[in-house]
């Protein structure tokens, strides 16, 4: 009896050409779904595109007129009140040395 078992041969050939084509098609359904997802995005984006560009439009009139409010604070007392609340609001935030620059900060001294 275990002569019959030392006689059969079994050849790895179909369980690794299984396994290959799974990998195969796992991959190519991924490589679809990755796609078809880029293409949901981009036109996604491409929708937005008119409500970024007016966003940004607004930011810029918001950030000049801000620019304009802190600027007249320093001449003006109900200006200065306005700037005043809103910082107390956290809606606006100056840095110290009456400076609004957008560069990036000092190191810290030693």
């Amino acid at each position: 009896m275990p002569d019959d078992y030392d006689q059969v041969r079994y050849s790895s050939f179909w369980p690794l050409a299984v396994l290959l084509f799974g990998l195969l098609m796992w991959t190519g359904y991924q490589d679809f779904a990755a796609n078809k997802q880029r293409n949901v995005y981009d036109s996604e984006y491409q929708s937005a595109l008119p409500t970024i560009g007016e966003a940004e439009k607004v930011q810029g009139k918001y950030i000049a007129l801000i620019k304009d409010l802190v600027q007249t604070s320093n001449k003006d007392p109900y200006a200065a009140q306005i700037v005043k609340e809103a910082t107390a609001a956290g809606l606006l935030h100056q840095n110290s040395g009456g400076t609004n620059s957008t560069g990036s900060p000092s190191a810290p001294a030693k």
